[in-house]
Parts: structure tokens; sequence; C-alpha cells
């Protein structure tokens, strides 16, 4: 996959203190200042955070409350670029124990794509793990350029072996797709400490510790069928290792940390080049049905993008993260940040305007659920303000995939309404442990084999 750099000099970038799960990052620079690529401008105290670093060499011009992809305002710093690759002193730091490597991947703000901080993945508070995944399953997220596919695998496997010594975990996979011949053909045949990596693709009611044991290793290389969702990590966990994690609870409940190619490679940046997490891979799906891979600057303004990507027509929508999942943005003044991945451009025709219409019952959204739930029932149920009676129907399985409403033919906005509910659940029950607001159903059980 061609990935192309971005290399203009924008009027200004915003970057968010807060791009993470967890606590806002406090500013450690002024108005005035003058910040170098790659400066640390914020850091919390808190555990559940991740340090906040300049993509850019220039003057900090405010420090404001600013629009951010997720459709809400989040306190920024706002950067005036100079012409400059200035940058503070990068170094690599190869020989680290565990606990060093726990509070590099803070300190250089590594964030998961679902906006987890990468340490609290790898080494959550009060829980052990000893499985570490590396999902690869998605191809925009591949986070750098390689010179080759080959490059690639290596570096991946360099990765998964730093997040286990970070972990403390005992063993590790990399989850490709089972399509994604690129990828597997990258993995197939490699040597990685003497012995030939061999892509096992996911079969039957096969799981990982299948291939442990018939590999003999603690490392492997699987392959499965992509699973499409912003809330998929529970179904991924009991997809690969069998492992099910109950109502309420995560995959670190079961002693299972998920990572994704992204925070992999940047920590593979960190260790090999001191290089803190200040750029990215995104995705621009144009009008003309045409998809660009852009490595871009955190901050980056979705509009100096789009310009520079050739487009100035007239924009219908702009879309952050995917059409079926994603956020419609009311501005182009939102920057790229950690968690960004995608954007796509829509025509004014071809923005969809229907109306939504009362269901007709037709059961298309439970045909095609993956986690087997009632969609269209727990959309009645959130527009109703009737949020116990959502937990009671499992609203904590749905993975956000988004093909209920797809299918929809009454147009209701089914994942909207199920985002609302789980956003209300989430405010109520804030603060409150996790397995105290499990499904009554259910019980407080997280997870077991």
């Amino acid at each position: 996959m061609e990935i192309k750099t971005l290399d203009i000099l924008p009027e200004k970038v915003i970057i968010p203190l807060k791009q993470h799960i967890g606590a806002v990052c406090d500013p450690i620079v002024k108005k005035g200042d003058r910040v170098l690529v790659g400066q640390k401008i914020g850091q919390s105290e808190e555990y559940v955070s991740s340090a906040v670093h300049s993509s850019v060499c220039g003057e900090v011009i405010a420090i404001e409350q600013c629009a951010n992809p997720d459709g809400n305002k989040v306190m920024s710093v706002v950067i005036q670029p100079e012409q400059s690759d200035e940058r503070v002193e990068f170094s690599s730091s190869q020989s680290l124990s565990s606990d060093e490597l726990a509070d590099i991947i803070k300190d250089c703000g590594i964030v998961e794509h679902y906006g987890a901080p990468t340490h609290t993945v790898l080494r959550p508070k009060g829980k052990k793990i000893d499985i570490v995944l590396i999902n690869a399953t998605s191809s925009e997220w591949i986070g750098g350029k390689y010179k080759n596919p080959e490059e690639y695998a290596y570096q991946m496997m360099d990765a998964l072996k730093l997040l286990m010594k970070t972990s403390g975990a005992s063993k590790g996979a990399i989850v490709l797709r089972t399509d994604d011949r690129e990828s597997i053909e990258a993995f197939d045949g490699i040597k990685v400490d003497n012995r030939r990596i061999v892509v096992a693709p996911l079969v039957g009611g096969r799981k990982l510790d299948y291939y442990y044991k018939e590999q003999g290793s603690d490392v492997v290389v699987v392959s499965q069928k992509r699973i499409y969702g912003k809330k998929i990590l529970n179904f991924f966990t009991y997809n690969v290792t069998g492992r099910k994690v109950g109502s309420g609870c995560g995959p670190t409940d079961v002693g299972v940390a998920i990572c994704g190619v992204k925070s992999a490679k940047a920590l593979y940046d960190v260790v090999h080049d001191g290089k803190p997490y200040y750029e990215t891979v995104i995705s621009l799906e144009g009008v003309d049905g045409k998809t660009d891979h852009i490595q871009v600057k955190i901050g980056t303004l979705f509009k100096d993008i789009i310009e520079a990507c050739g487009y100035n027509g007239n924009i219908g929508k702009i879309i952050a993260n995917g059409v079926k999942t994603g956020v419609a943005q009311y501005t182009d003044q939102v920057p790229v940040t950690k968690g960004t991945t995608r954007i796509t451009l829509q025509k004014p025709e071809n923005v969809l305007i229907d109306e939504s219409t009362h269901c007709i019952h037709c059961a298309r959204c439970v045909d095609v659920c993956p986690v087997d739930i009632l969609p269209s029932r727990i959309a009645v149920m959130a527009d109703k303000g009737q949020f116990d009676e959502c937990r009671k129907l499992h609203i904590e399985n749905c993975i956000e995939c988004g093909d209920c409403a797809a299918v929809c033919p009454s147009r209701i906005h089914i994942l909207q309404f199920i985002r609302y509910a789980k956003q209300s659940i989430g405010l109520v029950y804030e603060g409150v442990p996790s397995e105290a607001v499990s499904s009554p159903k259910t019980g407080s059980a997280c997870g077991g084999e």
C-alpha cells in the first residue's frame, strides 16, 4: 500500500490536550512560547492519561477550547508553524526494563485507536495480562512507512515482543485478516528467533491455544475474517482466544491486552529512534471514489488535508472514521488526532436526507447483528430514556458496527440511539466498578473460558 506524506506548511495546527480516554493533560507551554517538533506540550500525573507532543516547530498562539472530530470541544494548544524541522533530540532506548517501557509509553503519548492509553492496556491496575494481541485486521491502521512488506512484518514482530515485555505476558499473537494477501505474504516465511513464521487461519472452533501447541511457540501469527465495529474488543477477544468477557468488563479482565498496528509501530519508533507519537497515517476517501493513504502530523486540520489532496469542490458532508460508524463534522476546522483513521467526503447529492419512519418489524437489523441482540428494540427503549431496559437487552454487547442502521428500510438511526443510551448509562454509573453495573441477566462475573 502506497502511503503519501503530507508536506505542507499550514497556517496553524490544533493539538488537543486530550486524545485519549482519561484525564485531560495540563499544558506545560504558554502563549508566546516557541516549541520544537516532538516537544512535550501537555502531560498529566493521572495514571489513565497520555502525554501530548508538538508535531511542528513554531509559536504557541493560543491555548483554548477547539472543535474536535468526536463532535465536542477540547482544550487545545494552537501553534503557528514555521518553516523549520528543528526538533528535540531523539535517542534510542533499546535496553529498557518492563517498568521503564511502561513509563516511556505514557511519556511518549502512545494511545490505542479506540482511545485507551497503551500503558493502561498493558498494565491495568489490579489485573494480570498473560496474552498480548496486535489487531492487524484493518489495513488503514498501518502506522508508518515501510521499505517493503517484509520490513513491516519484522517491525511488528519486534513490537509484539516489546508489548509482551511491558505487560509481563508469556504469550502473544498478531492477528491478520484472511483476505489481506499483502500482509499474509509479508509474514509468511520470515524467520524470527531461528523459527520460520507460518500464518495460520483461525478455522472451525480452533483458538490461539491450539496454534501455540501446534507450532511449539508462545508467539504466533494467525488470520481471521475482519470484525468491523468501534466496540469490537470483547467480541474480538472471544473470537481469537476463546475467553468470554462478561457484561461491563473488558479484555484485560480475562488477561488479554489488545493493541493496534499504530500503537505497536509507535512503540517500535520510540525504542529504536526515540521518536514520540506525533504523526499518524489516515485514509482520505474522495468524492471520485479514490482512497489516498497519507502520513500527516497530528493537529493538521481536515481543511488543509482536503485542499492539499487537490479537492476544492462543493462538499456535502465530511465524516471522521468511516461512513457507518463515524461522526459527521460540523466544520472542517477540526484536527487529526491519534484516534483519526479515516476522512470521508460526500458530494451534496450523495448525502442521505431521508426522514425516519416507524419500525415495520421486519427484523433485518436482528438478522445482520453479529452479536445477536435486538437493535430495533433497544433503539425504542433508548428513545424513551428507558436505559435500564436497554441494559436488560444487553446493550453493552453492541460492537457498534452500524450494520443495523444500514439495512433498516425505515431509516431509523439505530446506532445513534444505542450510542446515546450507552453514554447515558456511562454517566449514571461513572466511578462505579464495572462489575457493579453488569446486566441483571448476566451477573457480575467478568469472564472465563
